[in-house]
């Protein structure tokens, strides 16, 4: 959350998101026997003349194309006596095609599989991709000449400055992996009724529950009759602040902020997460303004006015210290102004010292 003390010509300030809630072949015949008597001959004849009739009959089957039909086996060997002197043997083919080999299955190697590492909340911010995304680019962002000199004047001013963040900021969005949403934006006086409660306090602030920024039109309405110059460069800050939030909140960074922080052993642990959450928030709203400081255009008189609100922004002596010092704002305000890269706003890799 933010709050800030400005000097002359009163406090004003801004303020943070509350927070949330897968062969067949035969072989050799075998040789024949040597001639016997007639009688004997005669027998010998007709059991060939048998055989020869029979090998006849699979001759013509085989010739048909029957052996389908027929089961063709290895002939079972037998006690049948050896000889010394075979004959030529013949060889017989079959017509049926070879087997299919079947090989063994080679083996595959087996994969471990390994549960993938978790990231702890602070790890996850402090290596985002959104750091990589690289240099803001100017969108040509025009200044509204509306002015803030009464409710809808402001709320014109504000709105103008949000649809230049809104050209600005989805392709560091999706670069990072994340899906841009545009937030929504509600001017207010008084009392500021949102999903994240009640404000009565002069402060704009960003609602996670409903993505959307309030800004309080009061005290821009009262410094307008004095300072103009001043006005306008406090308003396009605090615009640019607290759409960073909802920038945050589009990356899952805003999200594992309140994790962390929930996670700190003390106060004094919870305050310091939340300084580098609120300063990273004014460190991407300055990396816009820096972009585009030649279209609005961001100074003269202006520039001054804009030097002078980030350096006298953060922590007063009345409020918890949870937005940084004054001198820690404007160091990161001014490093992401003149940059205008995303890599310099890892506010959480800095040290105690730069967030304090």
């Amino acid at each position: 959350m933010s709050g800030n003390q400005w000097g002359p010509p009163q406090q004003a300030g801004y303020y943070g998101p509350p927070p949330a809630n897968p062969q067949y072949g035969w072989g050799p015949m075998p040789p024949q026997p040597p001639k016997k008597s007639r009688g004997v001959a005669v027998l010998v004849l007709g059991v060939l003349a048998a055989a020869g009739a029979a090998a006849v009959i699979i001759a013509l089957k085989i010739a048909q194309g029957d052996n389908d039909d027929v089961a063709v086996t290895r002939p079972v060997a037998t006690s049948a006596p050896t000889y010394e002197t075979p004959s030529v043997p013949v060889a017989t083919t079959s017509s049926l095609p070879p087997p299919p080999t079947t090989r063994p299955p080679t083996p595959r190697p087996t994969r471990t599989t390994t549960a993938p590492k978790e990231v702890s909340p602070l790890q996850f911010i402090a290596t985002h991709r959104l750091y990589k995304t690289g240099m803001q680019r100017s969108v040509n962002c025009k200044e509204s000449r509306s002015g803030l000199g009464n409710g809808s004047k402001a709320t014109a001013y504000y709105r103008a400055v949000k649809a230049c963040l809104d050209r600005a900021w989805p392709r560091q969005v999706q670069a990072s992996g994340s899906r841009f949403r545009t937030p929504g934006l509600i001017s207010w006086v008084g009392n500021a009724n949102s999903p994240c409660g009640n404000s009565d306090r002069s402060l704009s602030f960003y609602c996670s529950s409903n993505h959307t920024i309030y800004m309080d039109v009061a005290d821009d309405i009262q410094y307008w009759r004095q300072n103009q110059q001043f006005t306008r460069a406090l308003a396009m800050h605090t615009v640019a602040h607290e759409y960073s939030h909802a920038v945050q909140q589009m990356t899952g960074i805003l999200p594992a902020y309140y994790k962390v922080r929930y996670q700190m052993p003390n106060q004094a642990a919870q305050l310091e997460v939340n300084r580098r959450m609120e300063l990273q928030a004014s460190c991407l709203g300055n990396t816009f303004l820096g972009a585009n400081r030649g279209s609005y255009p961001i100074s003269g008189a202006l520039y001054r006015q804009w030097l002078y609100i980030v350096n006298n922004s953060g922590d007063n002596t009345s409020l918890p210290r949870d937005h940084g010092s004054r001198k820690n704002h404007g160091a990161w305000s001014r490093t992401a102004f003149t940059s205008r890269n995303l890599s310099k706003c890892n506010t959480y890799t800095a040290s105690a010292a730069r967030v304090s």
